[in-house]
């Protein structure tokens, strides 16, 4: 990374991630209950709003996989973490469902944009043989994000969604401070056009899975702790706690997963940890919503869920020259935000109409299986073509 300091850069990212996924995106789950239950919103309208700031997460990482003019990191990056920190605090305001998804779309802009700029401007800036490691402690960020939400939430709701929402947005600010101190400067260079490459099977069949994963990803994104609070009559506490060791899992996530595929190569690793995935979806619809069931399941999907973003960009880093990995990683974020938020607009109607929990696990569970498969697929053509070769 020359003299780019590699670790003030990751806990940089790190930061960026707890600020704009973690807790700007993430965090809104553990609180639509209370949201509800305080009137502010119905429970369709406040899935809605979830699935807005999916929406907007796309536009955020279309906006960064399309612009080619150069970018100077930390002012993009503190920049967007202080629209994200202004979102977080004006949801604080109950002014409708209007104003309120003004701010949910603009945290899914800065988000998205946030997780492309954080993967060019520091996993992809680091040494090879440190990317892993990198990679682990900058998308650890997202989890470190929900689990303190988690954790944070059902302490401070007594005292009003008001004052939850702006300490929430207080953390952000934090968070951004300390990134405009320590991140270190660098720029990502113009991006010049090349001409359109063959379509490399492999990475296409990853790319597709990333995509289905996110559809596997949605119901615990959005209904996770409303399914435990409101549907399983278990509380809001309840639904926040399983939340929060779905973000302890997120945040362990990327560090373990990145570890385990430097041994055992990333590809492996991806098909192996989605199958996983589709299990512990499984798991509380196949074997009951117990108290074991319920933690298998926030384990298993959150330490997958948000893993698979450095495994993912692993995986295409062995497959691809280093010339094409940003463009290629910008494509897959994109796949990934498109599918998620067609997803969550889909789940979302689709609870309202059947109020059936069950059923968008169940097909939640059957896109991260298809996604392990075509991964499967995508490791024995790679063999083949390196046999061939």
């Amino acid at each position: 990374m020359g003299e780019f300091p590699l670790y003030r850069a990751a806990f940089s990212g790190l930061l960026a991630m707890l600020a704009s996924i973690g807790i700007a995106r993430f965090g809104y789950s553990p609180l639509v209950p209370a949201l509800v239950a305080a009137h502010w919103f119905s429970a369709s309208a406040a899935f809605w709003l979830g699935a807005l700031n999916l929406l907007g997460y796309l536009i955020g990482a279309a906006a960064m996989r399309s612009w080619r003019g150069v970018i100077d990191t930390k002012p993009a990056v503190v920049t967007l973490m202080a629209l994200t920190a202004l979102a977080v605090l004006a949801s604080a305001l109950n002014l409708g469902v209007a104003y309120a998804g003004i701010w949910r779309l603009l945290t899914g802009i800065t988000g998205g944009m946030l997780m492309v700029l954080m993967g060019a401007a520091v996993v992809g800036r680091a040494p090879e043989k440190s990317r892993g490691k990198v990679g682990g402690i900058t998308f650890a960020g997202m989890g470190t994000g929900i689990m303190l939400s988690g954790l944070v939430i059902p302490r401070i709701l007594p005292y009003g969604l008001p004052v939850t929402w702006s300490l929430l947005g207080g953390a952000c600010v934090v968070a951004t401070l300390f990134v405009a101190a320590i991140m270190p400067p660098a720029v990502i260079p113009a991006r010049a056009k090349t001409p359109r490459a063959a379509v490399n099977l492999p990475v296409l069949l990853i790319i597709i899975a990333y995509g289905l994963v996110a559809v596997g990803f949605v119901p615990h994104i959005l209904f996770w702790a409303s399914y435990i609070a409101l549907f399983l009559h278990r509380g809001i506490a309840a639904g926040a706690e399983f939340s929060a060791l779905l973000g302890l899992a997120a945040m362990l996530g990327p560090p373990i997963l990145g570890r385990i595929a430097d041994r055992f190569g990333f590809v492996i690793t991806l098909a192996a940890a989605y199958f996983a995935m589709s299990a512990a979806t499984l798991c509380p619809i196949l074997f009951g919503p117990g108290p074991l069931q319920l933690a298998i399941s926030s384990i298993g999907v959150g330490t997958v869920g948000l893993g698979v973003v450095v495994l993912t960009s692993g995986a295409l880093a062995g497959l691809l020259p280093a010339e094409r990995l940003a463009s290629t990683w910008g494509l897959a974020t994109l796949s990934y935000s498109t599918l998620q938020a067609l997803s969550a607009a889909g789940f979302s109607t689709l609870f309202h109409a059947t109020g059936n929990f069950s059923l968008l696990y169940t097909i939640a569970a059957s896109a991260s299986f298809s996604a392990a498969v075509l991964v499967t697929a995508a490791a024995r053509y790679a063999a083949a073509a390196r046999s061939a070769g």
